[in-house]
């Protein structure tokens, strides 16, 4: 469990870097958007190829890939449901919304969170599958659309999907998975030691965008922080629980797809915001608040488990 917490200190500690180089003047104004392009065009796609393309996929098929994507889905179609026609939120903070309510930090949290509470990394491969493979490039797709204030159309989305880098990444590493396409170990070397540093240089700029910053509960987008915080760290991994055991899992296998249902939202979220220059101040909240939540609730699920089911 310490190194739990010491995973989850270390992200806020490169958090705190990027807020006082910002804060310092080291990073200029402009800082947050030209490293957030970085991931977003280079380390991230580097990251999702490296990933899938070494990836079983035949291996992760089942149910536990099945219930990260229904809790994802079912989360992000709750908060949309919500926002929308409800709260009567625009567009760019719906989909925002939607992305930081049920997009999980699967890579660099879920890990640690796998090995030491669950006992093996294997319960995170699913969700990263479904994750990198689908609902990150999915997202982007839309934050762009979003952002770009034109009305979505069959070309547009289209063309959005055919030229986001993370499609792309992610479209060869699943071809390359699937058919068992040897991967050049250059190419290897390259897009693993690239896609490497996304998480630092994501966490750097989430710090570096704080800086100024106000999150105020009682305004709308307040709340709006607030419902995606709690159906990440609640909604979520309810859902997971709930079709797990619908899908026929029991005892440590049940509390693995809860406990990976209730990751923190992934700073994507933030860089999708940055980019498209909507939602920037839900995606904000969101990440923070659950990033420093995370902890606490997967100890309570776990301790659940423990003491009601006996796992």
């Amino acid at each position: 469990m310490g190194d739990i917490i010491q995973s989850i200190c270390a992200i806020a500690l490169i958090m705190a870097v990027g807020w006082i180089a910002r804060r310092s003047g080291a990073l200029g104004p402009h800082a947050s958007h030209v490293l957030s392009d970085f991931v977003y065009w280079i380390a991230s796609p580097a990251l999702l190829f490296s990933t899938i393309s070494t990836t079983d996929v035949a291996a992760v098929l089942g149910a536990p890939l099945a219930v990260a994507a229904a809790s994802g889905v079912g989360t992000a179609m709750t908060f949309w449901l919500i926002a929308g026609p409800l709260l009567r939120a625009d567009r760019p903070n719906v989909i925002l919304g939607a992305m930081s309510s049920s997009l999980n930090n699967a890579a660099y949290i879920g890990i640690p969170i796998a090995v030491y509470v669950l006992g093996s990394a294997s319960h995170g491969v699913p969700i990263m599958v479904f994750q990198l493979g689908f609902f990150t490039p999915m997202f982007f797709v839309l934050a762009d659309l979003a952002g770009s204030g034109r009305r979505p159309t069959a070309w547009g989305i289209a063309r959005s999907v055919a030229t986001n880098p993370m499609v792309i990444a992610a479209v060869l590493g699943f071809v390359c998975a699937f058919f068992h396409l040897p991967v050049p170990r250059l190419l290897a070397i390259a897009t693993e030691m690239t896609g490497q540093s996304a998480p630092p240089v994501v966490l750097i700029a989430f710090g570096a965008s704080l800086v100024g910053q106000s999150f105020a509960i009682r305004s709308r987008l307040g709340h709006l922080v607030a419902i995606a915080s709690v159906f990440k760290l609640v909604l979520e991994p309810a859902l997971a629980c709930f079709v797990g055991a619908l899908l026929g899992l029991r005892g440590v296998d049940l509390m693995a797809v809860t406990v990976m249902g209730g990751l923190p939202t992934a700073q994507n979220a933030f860089v999708a915001s940055s980019r498209a220059h909507a939602g920037e101040e839900i995606a904000q909240g969101t990440v923070l608040i659950t990033t420093l939540a995370s902890l606490p609730m997967t100890l309570l699920t776990a301790w659940v488990f423990h003491a009601v089911i006996g796992v």
